[in-house]
């Protein structure tokens, strides 16, 4: 299934608001939308009538409002690009869950635990210099992430957006040991 084929095919978040299944978005549209589904959908537009209708409209509205937060944010919008793909990155194993980044890299996270402690003893500055290098690192993750998503290599996107997770998990570590997790 291409992920940048219009969304014809179901229900999607996509579909919901009306736009194209890709990454690329006009995020200004993307808000006007939203009002206008938000507003057309509230359900104060139901008031005084049937349960099933007050309860089809709250369902309505809580669709319209995860749509919203996960197509406005680009990494939620990433992920669920690879999932509309057949892979869910909340899963693990098989052939749909997200993929196994490898031994290899998880030996390297261990090391970034190392460096991380190494760097609290080391002070602020070494910490400030690792969150950099990581924080760079994770960006440019994600980037692949959504140029694997643009050439529809979904389960290459998905690898890069397992390590981009990965990474932004060190990062909280990061921030908690230099006390910014507040």
């Amino acid at each position: 299934m291409s992920v940048a084929a219009t969304s014809e095919q179901g229900a999607d978040y996509f579909a919901c608001f009306g736009i194209d299944r890709r990454y690329a978005i006009d995020r200004d549209a993307l808000e006007r939308r939203y009002l206008e589904l938000s507003r057309d959908a509230h359900p104060d537009r139901v008031a005084g009538g049937t349960t099933r209708e007050m309860r089809l409209a709250v369902e309505r509205s809580s669709q319209i409002n995860v749509a919203y937060r996960t197509l406005r944010d680009p990494v939620k919008r990433a992920e669920y690009l690879v999932k509309l793909g057949g892979i869910d990155l909340d899963r693990t194993g098989g052939d749909g869950g997200a993929p196994d980044p490898g031994q290899a890299f998880l030996i390297e996270m261990v090391e970034l635990r190392e460096s991380l402690e190494e760097a609290s003893s080391a002070g602020q500055a070494a910490l400030d210099r690792l969150r950099a290098a990581i924080e760079s690192r994770s960006e440019d993750c994600l980037d692949a992430g959504i140029d694997a998503i643009e050439d529809d290599d979904i389960r290459g996107a998905a690898m890069h957006l397992v390590i981009h997770r990965y990474l932004q998990r060190f990062l909280d570590e990061v921030d908690a040991e230099a006390g910014l997790d507040d």
